[in-house]
């Protein structure tokens, strides 16, 4: 019984991802905020991802920090920044891996999406650890069930993470969603930074889907009834992590074929059926027809931009050096709005 399933399973994941090239195929810009109906999913990610930790955020704000660059309190919108840049970065950079059919995990990219996530939060002071770097020291999480392994076996347990990752990554015939189920679970377990663990959990656990070819989810978080759940999934799933991190604790050498062995125990049914829904409801959403629509109103950072327009960066950054091409400053990043620039290539042709 349990091998039809299974069966079904794969089968339902092929289909999926069936889809989802067929919506490549339509759209070239399929993640990219100039896409609306994608923009408005991450938007839904960021919301409900920030929410889960506790940094409530209605649209209004949301929209306010990432299109209006008006400021809510100051820890909010550096959430808000922070989750934006970060995962739009490392989003990108998994599209075009994904599409050169050379994706695969770094212990580079994990610290990556931790810098730009915190980074605001450095500056305004509520986060004193060292960007992208792991955490020196025992942490104990609030709430939980599980203790993170501990910080002098830190940097082996994440190197045998990005190990066993890539070994999934690379058979063909392993479930990706299993795969992405597992990982979600075991990141968190390990706990590797000081904080933004689970942001960056869940940003890793989209950039694995974008690099397998199907696309980021948006976990639910604005109630407190879909976060006991989530929470839920998680602890149910996380005793076999543990026993795992033990075991490294212990001084035991741990292969990828012994991670698998305590893995392949770890009951991610829950967890497995939240991110499988949220990942068709992303499937969903993307093939509306609007989806191939501009959002006009959407703040493009201006490497994207370029892309998307086919100028260069330098001519963009000339026009708003002139004062012919609006845009907004957030950190040390140029942003303009897809309206802007069509205004502007319609004075052009004028």
């Amino acid at each position: 019984m349990k091998g039809s399933e299974s069966s079904e399973k794969e089968r339902s994941m092929q289909k999926l991802k069936k889809e989802f090239e067929q919506l490549r195929k339509e759209n070239i810009h399929f993640i990219a905020v100039s896409n609306s109906e994608w923009y408005s999913l991450f938007k839904d990610e960021i919301r409900n991802s920030i929410a889960i930790e506790g940094i409530f955020a209605n649209r209004n704000e949301l929209l306010d920090v990432l299109e209006r660059n008006k400021r809510t309190d100051t820890q909010k919108t550096a959430a808000i920044l922070g989750y934006f840049e970060s995962a739009s970065s490392v989003y990108e950079y998994a599209n075009n891996l994904f599409k050169e059919n050379e994706f695969k995990l770094r212990l580079a990219d994990i610290k990556q999406i931790h810098s730009l996530l915190m980074r605001y939060e450095k500056q305004i002071g509520t986060f004193q650890g060292t960007l992208g770097d792991f955490r020196k020291g025992d942490v104990e999480v609030i709430e939980s069930h599980f203790t993170p392994v501990k910080a002098p076996f830190l940097n082996q347990t994440m190197k045998l993470f990005v190990k066993w990752v890539n070994e999934k990554l690379s058979d063909d015939d392993y479930d990706k969603l299993k795969l992405a189920t597992i990982s979600h679970v075991l990141f968190e377990t390990i706990h590797p930074f000081r904080d933004g663990n689970g942001r960056v959990g869940r940003i890793l656990l989209s950039f694995l889907f974008i690099g397998c070819g199907y696309v980021n989810i948006a976990i639910k978080g604005t109630n407190k009834e879909n976060r006991n759940k989530y929470y839920e999934a998680l602890e149910i799933a996380d005793d076999q992590c543990e026993l795992l991190l033990r075991a490294i604790e212990s001084g035991k050498k741990v292969s990828t074929k012994d991670m698998d062995r305590y893995l392949e125990k770890s009951d991610i049914s829950l967890l497995k059926k939240i991110i499988e829904d949220r990942l068709k409801d992303a499937l969903e959403r993307l093939k509306r027809r609007e989806s191939l629509a501009f959002a006009k109103d959407a703040l493009l950072p201006l490497r994207d931009a370029a892309k998307f327009f086919h100028y260069s960066q330098d001519y963009l950054r000339k026009l708003i050096n002139n004062d012919k091409l609006p845009a907004q400053k957030k950190g040390k990043l140029w942003y303009v709005r897809v309206r802007d620039v069509e205004k502007y290539l319609e004075s052009l042709s004028k």
